[in-house]
């Protein structure tokens, strides 16, 4: 072929590119006998257009590009049959919802509650191959022995009686009748106050080797009023229909305390000397509770001209609206009251002061 611009293709060449087009577009021989072999696409068909070049295309200054010596135009295939591809539906979404986390417990900070106790702590129990040791055997408690009495012997005692009420001065008379034996005794305190009349306190019980229990104690005004010990059901009643108390050892009532104390100190006068506190449950027509008696220096009172050493004990008010009671023990009496004095809280006070010395018996 010349490379002369504007010399035509040979028709060796094209016939060259025909053939090998052919050879190229015939179908291959089966690979298998006796199988069909499936149609080839159809031949391409080629034309070859002889054309003149353009004068002007050989008077350009950019060098052509070299001609091509044949176009091969292909015939359109007929259209494969289209396939329906059908899109997957998508698959629904699923909302995951993460639990929600469970919101901080708030943690009371409580104490810690330590008893405190005077045993030892209980030791851990060994194995149980090992037998548990036996407790050494403890030493059995001492009884606290109770304090002795010594009480009087019966007396009937006079007493002067003064003071104010409600601001207004009083003169009464007042009497003690005391009477112990066979295993009981009776005690009886009567005021006779004018304009009001006698208010009576009366004690009854029994005699024990640790003095007095009562049984009942009652006050009487314009009527009667009572407690009732229960030894059995270890209770004090009252007729006043308030709650009961526990009884306890030893418990007395407003009246047979003073006689109380009066053996405790004539059996045993220096156990309880100036400055020691006797505490004894005490019982009213309404409740009951300690009094803590309190002892001091003794003083000596003169009484129907002659002078009396005394023990004196004093009751201090246990409230606001307590009174305030100061008793005098006649030494040389057996310890019978000598003189009595309550303070109340607003202000009255009734002395009862013993008027004569009772007759020797």
């Amino acid at each position: 072929m010349s490379d002369r611009p504007g010399a035509r293709p040979s028709l060796a060449l094209v016939a060259a590119v025909v053939l090998a087009h052919g050879l190229l577009l015939r179908p291959a021989p089966p690979a298998h006998p006796g199988r069909v072999a499936p149609p080839a696409a159809p031949a391409l068909a080629l034309r070859v257009v002889d054309r003149p070049i353009a004068a002007a295309e050989t008077r350009s200054a950019t060098p052509p590009a070299r001609p091509v010596a044949a176009t091969v135009v292909p015939v359109a295939a007929p259209p494969a049959p289209r396939k329906t591809i059908t899109a997957a539906r998508p698959m629904p979404q699923r909302t995951v919802v993460a639990p929600r986390p469970a919101p901080p417990r708030a943690i009371r900070a409580e104490p810690l509650r330590v008893a405190v106790s005077a045993a030892p702590p209980t030791p851990e129990p060994e194995a149980e191959s090992s037998p548990p040791a036996s407790p050494a055997p403890s030493a059995p408690a001492t009884p606290v022995a109770p304090a002795p009495t010594q009480l009087p012997g019966p007396a009937m005692l006079d007493y002067r009686v003064s003071g104010s009420a409600r601001g207004i001065p009083f003169e009464a008379d007042a009497q003690l009748i005391w009477r112990p034996g066979a295993g009981r005794y009776t005690a009886e305190w009567t005021v006779h106050l004018p304009l009001v009349g006698a208010r009576t306190q009366r004690s009854e019980g029994a005699l024990t080797h640790v003095g007095l229990a009562p049984e009942r104690y009652a006050e009487q005004a314009r009527g009667e009023r009572a407690a009732h010990f229960d030894a059995a059901g270890g209770r004090i009643r009252f007729s006043a229909n308030t709650p009961d108390a526990t009884l306890e050892p030893g418990a007395q009532d407003r009246l047979s305390v003073s006689l109380q104390l009066a053996g405790l100190l004539a059996a045993a006068p220096a156990r309880y000397p100036p400055g020691s506190v006797i505490t004894l449950q005490t019982t009213g027509v309404r409740e009951a509770g300690p009094w803590r008696w309190e002892v001091h220096e003794d003083e000596t009172l003169q009484i129907d001209g002659q002078a009396v050493p005394c023990a004196k004990l004093v009751r201090q008010p246990r409230g606001e609206y307590d009174n305030r009671i100061e008793l005098w023990l006649a030494r040389t009496l057996g310890h019978l009251p000598a003189r009595l004095r309550v303070i109340q809280a607003g202000g009255d006070v009734a002395d009862q002061v013993l008027r004569t010395l009772p007759a020797e018996r």
